[in-house]
């Protein structure tokens, strides 16, 4: 009796130590996301969502296979932060080493032309000051003319010098229209996959409405997407998104319009002909389905596809 009085004792021991384990671990995952460094708002955003996702995992565990994953996973998200905040922070230090250099070299230039010009111009005065005091005409016309010529040119100096500052804040000006246009890409953008997001998409098909064109919407459904999910990390997932979308990318070409619909479906805008695109459509099934190599995992899709057609002159509030 006393031999299983004890280990019924250790047993319950060892199951509070356990469940006091995975809190630990569970606050310690939270606490994380908490602490975050918010090198970019929706990046941290991104990451606290999925924290917050592996710590119910990490609670609802009851198997050692579900706690490798989630500790895998837990690795690959601080990984990817890590990474995505490395590119963040030097992409910020590299727009306040080239803003600062051609500041300087913008400022040392107005400076530098500034204090020569004014110089060359009260040397040029002073002489035309002295022929006042001058009666002969020799003299006069030429320190007139020498006063001349040496104005002119520094007149065509400062030209010239104004002409190389107003370059240089060109090239600011248009690498500040590239930063922009980089944000609003990323405004814009579907976080995990790169594709254009569902706002983009319906901006596009409302314009076209408005047009009364034609187009096809070919879509994309991962028919297996939330289960590979709860069995795979957030980093892995994401090189499989990605993946599927370069391969539907290669397939409709470069300038084709692309975007996530949700968290299981991709729709490309298509201005074709609906018997393309439906031949599209099984081409699309048949090579999207399968494989795709993250790391040292391999995740698996099945991808199933359809089309919407929008022929003009149709009611556009019946699309």
């Amino acid at each position: 009796m006393i031999s299983l009085w004890k280990t019924a004792t250790d047993l319950d021991r060892l199951n509070d130590l356990q469940r006091a384990a995975i809190d630990c671990y569970a606050v310690a995952v939270a606490t994380t996301g908490q602490y975050a460094v918010e090198a970019d708002r929706a990046q941290a955003a991104e990451f606290r969502e999925h924290l917050q996702a592996l710590e119910k995992s990490l609670r609802a565990a009851t198997t050692p296979d579900t706690l490798q994953t989630v500790a895998a996973s837990y690795r690959g998200e601080l990984r990817e932060y890590r990474d995505k905040a490395h590119k963040q922070i030097d992409r910020l230090r590299q727009e306040i080493t080239a803003a600062t250099g051609a500041m300087k070299v913008f400022a040392d230039n107005v400076a530098s032309n500034g204090a020569d010009h004014e110089e060359e111009m009260q040397r040029e005065l002073k002489s035309l000051e002295g022929l006042t005091k001058t009666d002969d005409l020799t003299k006069i016309r030429g320190g007139i003319h020498a006063a001349t010529t040496g104005i002119a040119s520094s007149v065509d100096q400062m030209r010239r010098s104004n002409q190389l500052v107003v370059a240089q804040l060109q090239d600011e000006i248009r690498l500040l229209h590239h930063e922009i246009q980089v944000e609003r890409r990323a405004l814009q953008s579907d976080h995990a996959s790169g594709a254009w997001n569902r706002q983009k998409l319906e901006s596009r098909m409302t314009e076209l409405l408005r047009q009364d064109e034609s187009f096809c919407l070919l879509m994309i459904g991962l028919l297996n997407f939330k289960q590979i999910s709860r069995q795979n990390s957030h980093p892995a997932m994401e090189g499989a998104l990605k993946a599927v979308l370069a391969r539907f990318q290669q397939m409709l070409g470069k300038d084709a319009m692309i975007g996530r619909w949700d968290e299981e479906q991709f729709v490309a805008i298509l201005e074709l002909e609906p018997s393309n695109v439906m031949a599209l459509s099984r081409e699309v099934t048949r090579k999207l389905s399968g494989s795709y190599p993250f790391q040292e995992k391999t995740v698996a899709l099945e991808v199933t596809a359809g089309i919407v057609d929008r022929r003009a002159g149709d009611d556009p509030a019946k699309f």
